[in-house]
Parts: structure tokens; C-alpha cells; sequence
């Protein structure tokens, strides 16, 4: 499988950036503070290059999102959860597929999660090997200074399973496309139809019509 990887300004922007700063010697305090939401977001696909798409007629979608990650994990239902999920529904049947309950045996369905994890990282930052001598001369180890940040990730990512030809002896479902949605404000109500609908446009290969 290979990954496809779109960004919208966000990456051009970085090397333009570096072009600029290496030619101009320019420099400024916080350059990323002028990207829009959107320009910041990043979107990645990937799918299972054996599968024909037009094998599957019918589709169904979780009635909540999946919550989880290194803080908990739980299923949330929020006005934002359901705006991505009715966006789904909408992408699909545009790309010729017909939705069906979970009940009525669908051919794939597709999970939504949010993931949330947060890290506490430590940086040395040691004194001069001088300094160390000098300290150490006198019996008196003299310690590097450390310090701590946190770093909150949070992303959505989609997941279609092939129900259509489960394996019913191991019981395994074949995940034959998924994608994630990263970057900041992917919980923005205004931006949260685009980014969908995104995430369909470069995954052209679904559309059966």
C-alpha cells in the first residue's frame, strides 16, 4: 500500500519560507502565526491497491465517534461529531454509493475516530564541560538544568472496512482505505464539512459512478 499525501498552502509555504531566509537573511518572530486554519491542515489517504471499488454497492457509518489515545478512551456524540459524520454519509452517496443500516449487512462501513494524545518531554540542557570541571574540583557535581513541555496531538482519522468479504473464520475485517486529518482547528465547526469533503476529493479511486 503507499501513502498519498496532500496539504493545502502549508508545506509550500515552508519551503518558500526556507528560500527566502537563505537568500534574504530575513527573519521574523512567529511567521507560522500567519497561516489560516486551513492552511495548516494536512490531509493523508491510503488504500489497499487490490481492492476494486466498485465491488461495494452499499455502505453504512458508526453513530458515534471513537474516542481514544493515551488519555482514555470513551465515544462522544458532539455537534461537530455529527456535522463530520452526515458529511460522510453526503461524500459517499455522491461517489455512487447507497447507505444502509448496520442491520441490513452493508458491503463496507466506515469508522470515525478522534485521537488524543498528550506527551511530557525533558530537555538537557548541560553547562559547559568548564564550568562542570570547575564545580567538580571542589567535590560539588554541578547538574544540568532540564526542562519540561507538553505536546497535545489530536487528529481525526476514517477507516473503511470490507464487510463484504469478511473473514468469518478468523473473524478479521480488511481495512481497504482509511485517512487522517491533522493540523489546527479540526474541531471548527465552519471548516469541518470542508476538510471532509477534502479527504474525498483526493481519494478519487471511491468514486463507483
Amino acid at each position: 500500500m503507499t501513502l498519498k499525501m496532500k496539504n493545502n498552502k502549508y508545506l509550500n509555504w515552508l519551503i518558500s519560507a526556507g528560500c527566502v531566509l537563505a537568500l534574504a537573511a530575513c527573519s521574523a518572530n512567529d511567521p507560522i502565526s500567519d497561516l489560516s486554519l486551513e492552511e495548516t491542515q494536512v490531509y493523508m489517504t491510503d488504500r489497499d491497491k487490490t481492492v476494486n471499488f466498485k465491488d461495494y454497492k452499499t455502505f453504512s457509518v458508526v453513530d458515534s465517534v471513537l474516542i481514544y489515545g493515551n488519555q482514555g478512551t470513551g465515544t462522544a456524540l458532539t455537534e461537530v461529531d455529527v456535522m463530520l459524520l452526515n458529511r460522510i454519509v453526503q461524500n459517499m452517496e455522491k461517489h455512487g454509493y447507497q447507505y444502509v443500516a448496520a442491520s441490513q449487512k452493508p458491503d463496507v462501513g466506515i469508522n470515525v475516530a478522534q485521537v488524543n494524545n498528550s506527551y511530557v518531554n525533558v530537555v538537557s540542557q548541560p553547562v559547559g564541560s568548564y564550568w562542570g570541571s570547575y564545580w567538580g574540583g571542589w567535590g560539588m557535581g554541578y547538574p544540568s538544568y532540564y526542562s519540561y513541555y507538553t505536546v497535545n496531538e489530536s487528529y481525526w482519522m476514517l477507516e473503511m472496512l470490507d464487510f463484504k468479504n469478511a473473514n468469518v473464520v478468523d473473524k478479521e475485517l480488511n481495512v481497504v482505505w482509511r485517512s487522517q486529518i491533522r493540523g489546527e482547528g479540526i474541531n471548527d465547526k465552519t471548516l469541518v464539512q470542508g476538510m471532509v469533503d477534502k479527504i474525498f476529493d483526493q481519494s478519487e479511486y471511491l468514486n463507483i459512478k
